[in-house]
């Protein structure tokens, strides 16, 4: 196989493979422990997501919607979430994550909640 036959095939599949990494992980940990909010560690943990340069704009888009959750999402996040959902150059983990907040009510509806142990589950990019 051509050396740039391989390399755009590769541009073009390990996007599909990607798994989540740590900041996604973490998001996925903290909803699934939620309960009507985050506590004080979880917004310490999203803060740091927040606050590293590293993280993508949908990572700290994400983290800080978490920390606002009061029983569930409010309906300017929740349109911002639906955005991301519809966005299709988003990762799977990204919206596996945004669907969880969109449907959380108290806390992650169980479908969501085992979508979002098998992210944590996942080896890092």
């Amino acid at each position: 196989m051509k050396f740039k036959t391989l390399c755009f095939l590769t541009l073009i599949l390990i996007p599909s493979f990607a798994m989540a990494n740590e900041p996604t992980k973490t998001m996925a940990s903290v909803l699934t422990e939620l309960n009507h909010f985050p506590s004080a560690e979880h917004k310490k943990s999203l803060a740091a997501i927040i606050e590293n340069t590293s993280s993508t704009d949908s990572e700290k888009l994400l983290a800080e919607i978490i920390t606002r959750i009061a029983h569930k999402a409010s309906a300017a996040d929740k349109e911002k979430l639906n955005k991301i959902l519809s966005d299709t150059s988003e990762t799977k983990a990204i919206k596996t994550i945004a669907k969880a907040i969109l449907n959380t009510v108290h806390k992650p509806q169980d479908e969501d909640i085992k979508a979002l142990k098998a992210l944590i589950g996942s080896s890092s990019d």
